[in-house]
């Protein structure tokens, strides 16, 4: 008989590897009740634990989605992976992760604004959206919609893609890049060209480690690497690594102020 649910497949799957609930639970880092839920059709498996339960259990992910490995579809042909109710709770871990993602980049903004608004402006109105800033690479940002258009990167890509590592990634660097390209971004040398400052310059070049990076955590994921193993610090470490490089690569190449 097949076994139309993920739910059953996984059971199955833990039946014929001697596992029960428990010990499944404890290899997996999880309780029994989580366990449970996936095999009753409650809740779905993330990706990250789907990977890690193929694992576990020795199967491969195709078998727990009820793939034949030894026949590929057809290409156009379409794919039944998920149950409706699992469908559902997939869109529902998107939808929070992509919300969580945005009150980041919405925190961000109002500390930006605390730091930089102006302050004579009594309005609330004046106070969230005037293109007046303090500082020049939070208004810069502002002005010209790049802020904007990586928050709407980030938490597209949670909301639609699942991909809440890279949006947490983006997210952290850009905040970071902000006060760093700010303190680091001055350069009189380039008054000249209409600014005296490289502070986007630092800010985009490091949003594009964040790009890189957050897509290599999240390859890293499918393939059932977690944050907290020696890969995963190794990844952490790289990540710093190409932040620092670019920052000096940056301030060691940009014109100086010649003496006349």
């Amino acid at each position: 008989m097949t076994i139309e649910t993920l739910g059953e497949r996984i059971r199955a799957a833990r039946q014929a590897a001697g596992l029960s609930q428990e010990k499944l639970a404890e290899r997996l880092g999880l309780t029994r009740q989580a366990v449970t839920k996936w095999e009753t059709g409650q809740s779905a498996p993330s990706t990250e634990n789907l990977l890690h339960l193929a694992e576990v259990l020795g199967v491969p992910v195709t078998a727990l989605l009820g793939e034949e490995a030894s026949s590929p579809p057809l290409a156009g042909q379409p794919l039944r992976i998920l149950s409706f109710r699992e469908f559902i709770q997939v869109l529902w871990d998107n939808l929070r992760a992509a919300l969580i993602i945005l009150a980041g980049w919405v925190l961000v903004y109002l500390a930006g604004r605390l730091i930089c608004a102006n302050p004579h402006e009594t309005s609330l109105l004046g106070f969230l959206f005037d293109d007046w800033s303090k500082y020049y690479l939070f208004g810069w940002l502002t002005r010209g919609g790049l802020f904007r258009f990586v928050m709407v990167v980030s938490v597209s890509a949670a909301l639609f893609l699942g991909a809440w590592r890279f949006a947490v990634v983006t997210l952290v660097i850009s905040a970071l890049a902000i006060p760093i390209g700010e303190v680091l971004g001055p350069n009189p040398a380039n008054a000249p060209y209409g600014h005296g400052h490289d502070g986007w310059l630092i800010w985009i070049c490091l949003n594009l480690v964040a790009f890189v990076s957050g897509i290599v955590l999240e390859r890293m994921a499918k393939k059932g690497v977690r944050l907290r193993s020696k890969k995963g610090a190794v990844w952490a470490a790289a990540t710093a690594l190409a932040c620092i490089v670019v920052i000096v690569v940056i301030l060691l190449t940009r014109p100086v102020m010649t003496g006349s």
